[in-house]
């Protein structure tokens, strides 16, 4: 019996390794409807649709949430954004966005996350920097 050399075996073992995540994931890990990235990895960022039939869509990012809003918002009834300090559910509408600050992005080349309360949006402002946006200027953004 002929053996496999001990490279292949690691470069095998390797390639399995670096593709578990796919490989074990299955359906139970909900991904952005858009660009197919994790939700739980995005927690701070996520934006999630409610259709006006229940059904709820989940994204990474605002900038996600546009793209699909682009051709289904007729059919929204709510969109809710992660606090970005506690990862809690808020109605966008109502959220308070901070653009450009030293937050990494989320699938743009600028920072947009969301807060709660305004005063949480001030405070991480003066010490990340960005500007303070409501809703629809956060929107107008993607």
């Amino acid at each position: 019996m002929a053996r496999i050399p001990r490279y292949i075996l690691l470069f095998s073992l390797a390639l399995l390794l670096l593709n578990a995540p796919f490989l074990f994931a299955g359906s139970s890990r909900p991904d952005c409807k858009i660009c197919g990235m994790w939700i739980d990895q995005y927690l701070h960022t996520r934006h999630v649709f409610i259709g006006k039939d229940g059904s709820k869509v989940m994204f990474c990012s605002l900038t996600c949430a546009a793209r699909y809003l682009k051709s289904h918002g007729n059919e929204r009834e709510r969109l809710l954004v992660a606090d970005y300090l506690s990862a809690e559910l808020v109605e966008a509408p109502q959220a308070v966005y901070l653009a450009g600050s030293d937050a990494p992005p989320v699938m743009s080349n600028t920072s947009i996350i969301a807060f709660a309360r305004r005063e949480q949006a001030e405070k991480f402002r003066q010490e990340h920097g960005g500007r303070i946006l409501n809703y629809i200027e956060a929107l107008a953004l993607e």
